[in-house]
């Protein structure tokens, strides 16, 4: 599975937004109509219109079929409208408050595209509406902006924070994508592990 940052590069503020996707076929121009694609966060830069219409140029299929939001911050979700407007896409978020959302989720779905497998886990910290979203098969945590590098012990956290950032830890993970800036490519779990005795030594609300 390929990850792209489609707002890598952005001169404006945005989040990342993930384009995963995997080609059926080896040969980029196959045609084959089985190609997918997710969308993690569709940022505020309307440049990743053009770099899709690129791809679907590209590999001749749509280029996006679904869109999973991280939470309703618009850094995360303004073009979200306009990508509606050019594909038939399939929205996710756990806002009930968002316009254009199709599945308003609970925590525990699971998104399944040509055998791979993106559960939805709901992580209120950053925001109510947060959530993460983990790969199976590649072992990747897409985490929005929740917080998962806790340095010390002074903070103050909710306990349903708190009980969320426990699944999180039990989960093997290769690499992280945060909502902001780069990915976090070595020692994940021992990170998690370590932010996780860090949090239960902090204040807990």
């Amino acid at each position: 599975m390929e990850v792209r940052n489609l707002t890598e590069g952005s001169e404006v503020y945005t989040s990342n937004a993930y384009l995963c996707s995997q080609l059926s076929d080896d040969n980029p121009n196959s045609g084959d109509k089985n190609n997918w694609g997710i969308l993690i966060d569709t940022g505020c830069d309307p440049q990743i219109l053009p770099a899709l219409k690129q791809l679907e140029y590209e590999r001749r299929s749509q280029p996006v079929c679904q869109v999973i939001l991280t939470h309703s911050h618009y850094d995360h979700t303004k073009i979200l409208r306009d990508i509606k407007a050019t594909w038939p896409v399939t929205t996710y978020a756990y806002s009930a408050y968002l316009n254009g959302i199709d599945h308003v989720i609970k925590g525990g779905e699971t998104v399944q595209v040509d055998g791979n497998n993106f559960d939805l886990i709901h992580v209120p910290g950053h925001s109510t509406d947060s959530i993460c979203i983990y790969c199976r098969e590649e072992q990747l945590l897409f985490s929005g902006d929740s917080p998962l590098i806790i340095w010390g012990t002074e903070g103050t956290y909710e306990l349903p924070f708190v009980k969320a950032f426990e699944k999180l830890v039990q989960l093997p993970v290769q690499t992280i994508f945060p909502g902001h800036g780069e990915p976090i490519i070595k020692d994940c779990n021992r990170m998690l592990d370590q932010s996780l005795r860090n949090l239960r030594r902090s204040r807990i609300l």
